[in-house]
């Protein structure tokens, strides 16, 4: 016995040694931590190891499964590519440096293995299911909590940050450019309403104001629905707590709730979504899922429809999946079924009769072309192009002035120089040339997608491309309507942006408020319900997996506001991930 504590000791100091050297050395020059903070940093993290490699050597066939080594793998290689990539925007360190690569890789593979291990074991043993509710009705006062925890945020932020995408809103609300659907016009439209309040109340402040309360509150709302069912449907209680610290400490929440923008409200409606989903997923077969619930599953749907341009996609593919599931298991089929049918009519309607009876461009075409274009430019830059796929190219994108707007991790420049008058031959010819392109540039057009796609899987990762946390003035865009419409920005919002700029110099911040971590939790959450006794559970998680599919196909790597469903959804993934063996039943009540 002794022997075998001895042996377990052994493996874990050598294996605490192995990640602490493959964190303490990254590829990149310069990056080797240094200082007194360092140092505590290093103790901390080997103590950490020690524990979390003990915990996992003493569990019961500790190498298994092995789905989970195949994505420990997948995130050593995310982040120890990553780094070269940050760094001189190539492979060139991972692939020169083999020795700190492989270090990399051998050191951090084991820690997180160990660490989604123990992890899944803790989300496995849940709590016994609550006695009684809550008291009062739980989603109120749970939100009200959260609410109250964000509230000197808004001190700081009043009358609310305006996003740069809801500043081209406002210039579209007072004709100074053109009604597009680039930015969803649903969204446009509510803006509009609360610009009108607002003039009614006396200010263009009052309108920003009005808009980032209700969002707020909306928000603390639907987070709290989200606790009270994880407290009622036998959650781990460590989870409950640190969901509910988690929604009212970071820094993410109080900011994106009182900011005017589509991305929070998306998120929203994609968290509620979810919630639905899995409320039909576990209603046992025979037992009616009810007008009500129905009734909201078509309306999440539908806002996830209107509130982001590919929201259509994320609401079919959910649907569709949840259709086919009921349809093979003989249960409440009506639900998507119905859900099904408002967002087609909905989208139709949109496409067909709404916007073109107002004369409202659609979404500009180039949209959903980051992967490809971000390829081609790459390709280009390096001079690659044979002169055949040239002329193709050149028939679209001008071929001489790509290596100069090429941006490894931000395709819009690239998409900027599409050729609006490029005719439909010339757009086909160019996507007959795309293929062949990748083909004979497998490795430049594989490490374009990457450049532009890593952040979204690598905890830590902050841009340097846009802006992280949206915060007072957004200077590239708000002087573009001063005059017409003149809403305030708060003193005080430079001197939060400055605390939060000092505070992403902590390692441990920067990795709780960016969207690698997040993206973690989906795939984490996905492979360990797909081989689980509860798979019904994956239906729940899809509209996550569509985000995270959707920031990897974005325009910009690692921005915070496109995973923010992500955001919002994490706690829900972790608790859908702890039923992968069949435990923490939740029988679904009505909030």
């Amino acid at each position: 016995m002794q022997s075998r504590v001895l042996i377990r000791r052994l493996i874990s100091a050598a294996l605490c040694v192995l990640s602490l050297a493959a964190l303490a050395l990254p590829l990149a020059p310069g990056g080797e931590p240094s200082g007194l903070a360092a140092g505590a940093l290093l103790a901390l993290g080997a103590a950490v190891m020690w524990l979390l490699y003990d915990a996992w050597l003493l569990m019961e066939r500790p190498l298994a499964p092995m789905r989970l080594w195949v994505l420990a793998g997948l995130f050593a290689l995310v982040m120890v590519l990553g780094q070269s990539f940050s760094a001189v925007g190539t492979a060139e360190l991972f692939t020169g440096r083999k020795l700190r690569a492989l270090l990399g890789l051998a050191g951090r593979a084991p820690l997180y293995f160990a660490g989604m291990r123990v992890l899944s074991r803790a989300l496995a043993r849940g709590a016994k299911p609550a006695a009684r509710r809550l008291p009062g009705p739980p989603c109120v006062w749970l939100g009200g909590c959260l609410l109250m925890c964000w509230l000197p945020w808004y001190a700081c932020l009043y009358p609310g940050t305006v996003s740069n995408d809801s500043i081209t809103q406002l210039k579209e609300i007072l004709g100074v450019v053109p009604l597009s659907n680039g930015n969803p016009v649903f969204q446009t439209w509510l803006v509009a309403a609360f610009r009108q309040a607002g003039l009614w109340l006396g200010s263009a402040d009052a309108g920003v104001a009005l808009y980032c309360i209700a969002q707020a509150v909306l928000m603390a709302w639907l987070l709290g629905v989200l606790l009270s069912h994880m407290w009622r449907g036998a959650a781990p209680r460590w989870l409950c707590w640190l969901s509910l610290a988690f929604y009212a400490l970071c820094p993410i929440f109080p900011v994106f709730a009182f900011c005017v923008g589509k991305d929070t409200n998306f998120a929203m409606a994609v968290l509620f979504l979810s919630l639905i989903i899995k409320r039909l997923a576990d209603t046992p077969a025979g037992r009616p899922f009810g007008g009500g619930p129905t009734a909201r599953l078509c309306l999440a749907a539908v806002l996830c429809t209107l509130l982001r341009n590919p929201g259509v996609y994320l609401a079919l593919i959910t649907l569709g999946l949840t259709l086919l599931w009921t349809l093979a298991r003989g249960r409440q089929w009506r639900a998507p079924a119905c859900g099904l049918a408002c967002v087609t009519a909905v989208y139709a309607a949109l496409h067909l009769l709404v916007l073109p009876g107002l004369s409202i461009a659609p979404m500009p075409e180039t949209e959903n072309y980051s992967l490809p274009l971000q390829q081609v430019a790459r390709v280009a830059a390096g001079n690659a192009l044979t002169p055949q796929q040239a002329a193709a190219v050149n028939r679209v994108l001008p071929v001489d002035q790509l290596k100069d707007a090429y941006n490894g991790e931000l395709s819009d420049p690239v998409k900027n120089l599409w050729r609006a008058d490029a005719t439909g031959e010339q757009k086909r010819a160019f996507w007959r040339a795309w293929p062949g392109i990748v083909a004979s540039n497998p490795m430049t057009c594989l490490s374009a997608t990457f450049h532009n796609t890593y952040g979204y899987l690598s905890p830590g990762y902050l841009s340097q491309i846009k802006p992280t946390l949206l915060i007072g003035d957004q200077s590239s865009r708000t002087a573009s309507v001063k005059g017409l419409y003149d809403y305030s920005v708060n003193p005080r919002s430079a001197a939060l942006k400055a605390f939060c700029d000092r505070l992403a110099q902590n390692p441990l911040y920067r990795v709780l408020i960016s969207p690698g971590l997040y993206g973690w939790i989906a795939l984490f959450a996905a492979v360990l319900l797909f081989r689980s006794s509860s798979r019904r559970n994956l239906l729940c998680v899809v509209p996550a997996l569509f985000t995270l599919a959707g920031c990897l196909l974005s325009a910009v790597n690692g921005y915070f506001r496109y995973a923010m469903p992500l955001y919002l959804s994490a706690p829900l993934l972790l608790w859908a991930a702890g039923m992968s063996q069949g435990r923490c039943p939740w029988t679904p009540a009505g909030d």
